[in-house]
């Protein structure tokens, strides 16, 4: 039956249970803060798929009035209208793949998109591409599907003493023969003014004395033995996208390589080697031997790259080369013709 009134009244006594039925799963809400399918009266049907604010169910009776409390099951299984698409278009669905709630029309579907729906449970049918079809649903509430995962925090980190631990890691393997195939796809919008931040942030912060290499980030791109490109392969590849108007103000840099000093005590000088960015060379001694360039310049404009005539060096910097100490020469002017 409905409530005409809430169940859940403050100010009871901590530690008494407050609903035994179900062990807990099934719980009432007031019909005016559901979203279910619509209907000629406007109010929840017994069997509607539904969602308020992050918890999702179906309602167990019909609602006569928006001022209703309508029991949901939140745990189920029940028969419900299911739409065989996802965030791409059609698509079947399989017994046992995860469906979602659209959190404005309560459609479920495989559609993911986090800005418009809710994990809601599993497909116990099948659903032919395109189609729309009632099948049995596994009702589930997951916490993980969430907008926001966070594990641990900047005082409360996230701990272990086991060697090799991983907390997150994501393996995929892809055998499309075509697209641009992405293991990870991560993009942010800064819409406020004045607003600042990064899409992504690596810091790995060394506590004690490290034996090995230690990185804040480390990626790399290889090669199965028969494995090649038909286009350019990079370890690494930093892109600024200029848009297009004009630029009159801020610093611009393809990618910038840094060290930074905390403070007035901070000495690198007595370290076995440092730099700003060094290039090295790994590998087999016979297919480094290959390898002609260390640095590569494409695309310069005649104001980035001036050969005419001869400039005299008025400047240098200092390079290990090979644990040689060299300098490369600048001129403090293009040369004239």
């Amino acid at each position: 039956m409905a409530y005409s009134v809430n169940p859940y009244q403050q100010g009871g006594t901590a530690g008494t249970e407050v609903s035994p039925t179900g062990g807990g799963r099934n719980v009432t809400l007031l019909e005016s803060l559901m979203t279910h399918p619509t209907h000629t009266d406007g109010f929840v049907d017994k069997g509607d798929a539904l969602v308020v604010g992050d918890i999702i169910g179906v309602a167990k009776i019909d609602a006569d009035a928006a001022t209703d409390y309508i029991p949901i099951d939140t745990e189920g299984i029940w028969n419900l209208s299911v739409v065989a698409t996802d965030n791409t278009g059609n698509i079947a669905v399989a017994i046992g793949n995860k469906l979602y709630i659209n959190t404005s029309t309560a459609a479920l579907s495989k559609d993911h998109n986090g800005n418009t729906a809710k994990f809601f449970g599993y497909a116990l049918g099948a659903v032919g591409s395109g189609e729309t079809c009632v099948i049995p649903v596994k009702v589930h509430a997951d916490p993980i599907e969430v907008d926001t995962i966070l594990v641990g925090n900047s005082n409360a980190y996230k701990t272990t003493t086991v060697a090799g631990t991983k907390f997150i890691e994501y393996r995929f393997s892809n055998s499309a023969t075509s697209g641009d195939n992405r293991g990870m796809y991560l993009r942010q919008y800064l819409t406020g003014a004045g607003s600042g931040g990064e899409a992504l942030r690596a810091f790995n912060t060394v506590v004690d004395v490290a034996a090995g290499s230690v990185h804040g980030a480390h990626i790399s791109q290889s090669f199965a033995s028969e494995g090649t490109v038909t286009g350019q392969a990079m370890g690494l590849r930093s892109t600024l996208h200029c848009p297009d108007v004009v630029l009159t103000n801020g610093s611009y840099y393809g990618a910038m390589s840094e060290i930074w000093f905390d403070g007035d005590t901070s000495d690198i000088s007595g370290t076995a080697a440092h730099a700003i960015h060094c290039f090295t060379q790994g590998g087999d001694a016979t297919g480094k031997a290959t390898a002609g360039n260390v640095l590569l310049f494409a695309g310069l404009s005649s104001t980035q790259f001036d050969d005419d005539g001869t400039a005299t060096c008025s400047a240098t910097l200092k390079c290990e080369i090979n644990g040689n100490t060299r300098y490369l020469m600048f001129a403090d002017s293009a040369a004239a013709s």
